[in-house]
């Protein structure tokens, strides 16, 4: 599947926990994008907010741009621009109920499937 250069690399700079960057060329293809893609990009975005506010070791922050992403990701088909959309809600889950402070654990990853 051919996806986004910009949509490519916010994936990468997000895997590699460069959160506030890859929401930057997530933003590039919201801008554009049309529904339901749209509506992904907006909760991708938010998620890599979440995990800003982690880094940060703003856990509020982090807790309430979850909830906005997770509200999102939730109404769009679960398999999504080539990621599971289910398997990405799980994980980031389970990591911001256990989340404590910055950089304690291990921050959810995006496995697109090509």
């Amino acid at each position: 599947m051919t996806y986004p250069d910009a949509y490519r690399e916010g994936v990468r700079l997000f895997n590699a926990g460069h959160y506030w960057h890859a929401h930057e060329q997530w933003e590039q293809c919201w801008l554009v994008a049309h529904e339901p893609d749209a509506t992904f990009y907006k909760g991708i975005i938010q998620a890599a907010a979440a995990l800003v506010k982690w880094q940060q070791a703003n856990l509020r922050g982090m807790h309430l741009n979850w909830a906005k992403s997770r509200r999102k990701l939730t109404t769009i088909p679960a398999y999504h621009m080539g990621i599971d959309l289910i398997a990405f809600v799980a994980a980031m889950d389970a990591f911001v109920q256990t989340a404590t402070e910055a950089h304690a654990g291990c921050a959810p990853v995006l496995i697109l499937a090509d």
